[in-house]
């Protein structure tokens, strides 16, 4: 944030005067002459509390700032003597107690000491000053300016009384201080720019010195700036008359009327394709459920859709709850839809996530079914045999497979059609090459055992491939997962440490518009980064 304001006052500066160049030197030591004037008005007459309140009653500012007359303000008679009184840091070395006041005068006197040596550096008549001894003079500078302000940032503790000089000022303080510590980090950059090139140390020095002008006479603008108000309207301003509460039910009861007769009309529009639709998905789900006894598992794909529209039922109940209002309610109608159209997805994906993995445990155990099948074979066996000591000598899930395939053959089913709905049930395209090995060898003859042989060599063989394709993408899948998993394991550690203020934002409509923002993006990352590693072998 601070850096924004540095940048927008940079700006504002550069649109009216352009960089610093030699040619515009008396022009920029006339700005630095008027924040110098401005930082000695605030050390020497304002904050100082041996000159007299009638002379700050009328400060006349010079020709070079413009010859403005300013005023003391009338509130901070009291507040000068105030922080007078307020007693904050003792130094043993100098044997001094200094005020806040002081600490003040201390920041304002660092200011107008960089700004008198920026000064006589652009003098064009004075002596040049070597850039090494520039760069001590400021380093000095900023580290009596860095000890002032961590000082009027320190809060102290009197007895039961908590003083925080952050707070003095009726409030602007804050600002200042804000303003302050911008100073000084253009005091840095001002050291900074002596240990760059030659060729570029003149602009950035005279462009940090152009940044400490503004702020400084930004500084000096927010003294004299109106506080805010810091007390609250009275409760009355906030009270609702019985009119108010009839005409906010009316519009609530309005408002329903309305969005149901708009629901109505869209549902008697497409009616049909409502119905159409809905016959179509419970077609997909019986043959959905039909796959998924493929893989051996009895499940009611309609509990899958209703468990999602519930889980984000509740999560919509519970988000618009906190919000309230109509807003709440258009929250939780889209966290329903949110849940129908996932329900809807999760059986296709699910299935699809299951024959893959099946299909993955099936190679792995391929190799070791084919060279039983080839023993089974030179042993005087028949390949339907193989496949039943297959089913029965080895464990799942290619025992379950080899052993539906004896099964169907058993009751009727032709031994090729028996093999095709084994190739249906398993997403393995070495298998494939097995079933259809074995399908020619019936149809037009030739050795099995051969064929066998040179399918285990080209598994064997692919298995190394894949492994070390494995291994080169292990990077990217690695990445796919933290990027997914990291923005929410941040989330979590942050509600842990502020649970009030994470749940006020996650509840409101910038919060959640951020959150299904966020979880769009981190899909379509982990989506590309899962394509980089996808290699087909």
């Amino acid at each position: 944030m601070k850096k924004k304001i540095l940048f927008l006052l940079i700006a504002m500066s550069a649109l009216g005067t352009g960089y610093a160049a030699p040619s515009t030197a008396p022009s920029l030591r006339a700005r630095v002459a008027c924040a110098q004037e401005r930082m000695y008005i605030l050390e020497e007459i304002i904050f100082n509390v041996n000159v007299p309140v009638e002379q700050k009653q009328d400060i006349k500012m010079s020709a070079v700032c413009g010859g403005k007359t300013y005023k003391i303000p009338t509130w901070f008679v009291d507040e000068l003597a105030r922080m007078e009184k307020n007693k904050v840091v003792y130094v043993p070395g100098e044997q001094k107690t200094f005020s806040e006041v002081d600490l003040w005068r201390q920041a304002f006197a660092n200011i107008w000491t960089y700004l008198d040596r920026a000064n006589r550096s652009l003098d064009p008549n004075q002596p040049p000053i070597a850039p090494s001894q520039l760069a001590r003079e400021n380093v000095g500078n900023r580290i009596n300016l860095v000890a002032t302000l961590d000082r009027l940032n320190k809060d102290l503790l009197r007895g039961d009384q908590l003083v925080v000089m952050k707070d003095s000022m009726g409030g602007r303080a804050r600002s200042m201080l804000a303003t302050l510590e911008l100073i000084n980090s253009e005091f840095f950059s001002t050291i900074e720019s002596f240990s760059g090139p030659v060729s570029s140390r003149d602009r950035k020095y005279r462009q940090a010195v152009k940044s400490v002008v503004v702020l400084s006479n930004h500084l000096f603008g927010q003294f004299f700036r109106p506080a805010l108000p810091m007390t609250m309207p009275e409760a009355k301003s906030f009270r609702r008359t019985r009119s108010d509460s009839m005409f906010t039910m009316l519009l609530i009861v309005l408002g329903s009327i309305f969005a149901g007769l708009f629901v109505y009309s869209i549902l008697n529009i497409y009616h049909d394709q409502i119905l159409q639709s809905y016959e179509d998905y419970h077609a997909k789900s019986e043959v959905w459920a039909e796959d998924f006894n493929r893989q051996f598992i009895t499940l009611d794909v309609k509990y899958i859709v209703l468990a999602a529209i519930v889980l984000f039922g509740l999560l919509g109940l519970f988000m618009g709850w906190n919000v309230g209002g109509f807003t709440g309610l258009f929250v939780f109608v889209g966290c329903l839809i949110a849940g129908l159209y996932v329900g809807v997805r999760i059986p296709a994906s699910v299935l699809e996530s299951l024959k893959r993995s099946r299909g993955i445990r099936v190679n792995k155990q391929l190799m070791d079914a084919l060279i039983l099948l080839s023993n089974s074979l030179r042993s005087g066996m028949d390949i339907v045999q193989g496949f039943e000591l297959v089913s029965h000598d080895m464990l799942p899930p290619i025992s379950d497979e080899f052993g539906l395939v004896v099964k169907n053959y058993q009751l009727g089913t032709p031994f090729e059609q028996a093999l095709d709905g084994l190739t249906q049930r398993v997403d393995s395209h070495m298998l494939d090459y097995v079933v259809k090995a074995i399908i020619i060898q019936r149809q037009v003859g030739g050795n099995l055992t051969v064929i066998f042989a040179r399918l285990v060599e080209n598994i064997r063989e692919e298995s190394k491939l894949e492994e070390k394709l494995q291994a080169m993408t292990a990077q990217q899948k690695i990445q796919s997962i933290v990027v997914s998993v990291m923005p929410f394991v941040m989330v979590m550690v942050m509600f842990l440490f502020n649970p009030s203020q994470m749940l006020s934002f996650y509840t409101s409509i910038a919060g959640i518009c951020v959150f299904f923002f966020c979880c769009v993006w981190i899909s379509i990352g982990m989506a590309i980064l899962r394509k980089i590693g996808d290699v087909r072998v």
